[in-house]
Parts: structure tokens; C-alpha cells; sequence
């Protein structure tokens, strides 16, 4: 049940992205062509392309964390027992968990003051550009703790295997 949620999110964040990105570029593409073939600058273009982009690589940042495919460097980790390897990475994934938290946290501070201006061209509030923080945090934070409780059960399963094994 958990499982089947967190698919959807990642599914629904995936199709969020690339809509985000086709969006992107067609506002973009629209800008320059009124810029240098009508001499018409749309003001609002880059502004929405900016909003746009930032939720984007929030929920790509998302996505990675869901895939365990941010850049890492694993050869002294692989290096290590397989007892100290899954405490050294437990730990990692806990700080990233704690990093997480003070992403949901300092975001939901700085929200408030954010809230009641408005953004110059489209006059949106900015908060809804501070908010991808904290939603960010919260969503890579659930995907890093889902990490974490696979890893202990397969953990589990492995050293209840090797004793069986052994007996």
C-alpha cells in the first residue's frame, strides 16, 4: 500500500517534470520570437520559465533521491565489511534525513515573509516559488526514509539467511 503511493507520487512528479520542461521551452521559444522578430519582449516569459524551472529541479531532486542516483562516491564504501557498510550508509541517509528536516523547517520559516509580496511581472505570490523548498524536503525526506527501512529489512533478511546457512 505504502509502496503503490509512493509509485504514484513518483510517477505523478515525473509527468509534473516533463510537462514543466515542454512548458519551458515553448515559453521560451515564444520570447525570443517575439524579441527579435516582432520586437515585443514578453515581460512575463522569463519569470515563468524561472518559476517553472525552479519546482522543476526541486522535484528532480526528488526523483533522485527516490532512484539513489545522486553522484556518490562508492568505491571506499564498497571497500568496507557489509556490517560496516550498511551502518556507514545509515548514517548518511539519516544526516540526509536531518538535512531534509531543516529544508521543511527554515522553508516553512521564510514562507510567511515571503507570502505577501507578489512577484513583479505576474503578480503571483512568492511564496508559492519558497514553498517548492519545504515540499522538496518533505518528499525527498519520506523517499529517504523509505531507503532507510528497505535497507534494514534487507539487512535482516540477509543475516537471518546466513544463519540459517550456518546451522
Amino acid at each position: 500500500m505504502i509502496k503503490r503511493t509512493l509509485d504514484t507520487i513518483e510517477l505523478a512528479i515525473k509527468v509534473i517534470c516533463r510537462v514543466f520542461i515542454v512548458v519551458i521551452v515553448a515559453i521560451l521559444f515564444y520570447a525570443v520570437v517575439m524579441r527579435y522578430v516582432f520586437h515585443r519582449p514578453p515581460s512575463w516569459s522569463i519569470e515563468l520559465g524561472r518559476f517553472l524551472f525552479i519546482w522543476m529541479v526541486i522535484f528532480t531532486a526528488v526523483l533522485v533521491t527516490r532512484e539513489q542516483s545522486h553522484m556518490q562516491i562508492t568505491f571506499l564504501v564498497n571497500l568496507l565489511p557489509k556490517r560496516l557498510r550498511f551502518l556507514w550508509l545509515t548514517f548518511s541517509r539519516v544526516l540526509m534525513l536531518g538535512f531534509c528536516w531543516l529544508m521543511i523547517q527554515q522553508g516553512l520559516v521564510i514562507y510567511p515573509i515571503v507570502a505577501s509580496a507578489a512577484s513583479p511581472c505576474l503578480g503571483i505570490s512568492m511564496g508559492w516559488w519558497y514553498l517548492s523548498i519545504p515540499v522538496g524536503g518533505l518528499l525527498m525526506g519520506v523517499y529517504i526514509l523509505e531507503t532507510i527501512v528497505k535497507s534494514i529489512i534487507d539487512h535482516v533478511k540477509m543475516n537471518s539467511s546466513e544463519e540459517k546457512c550456518i546451522c
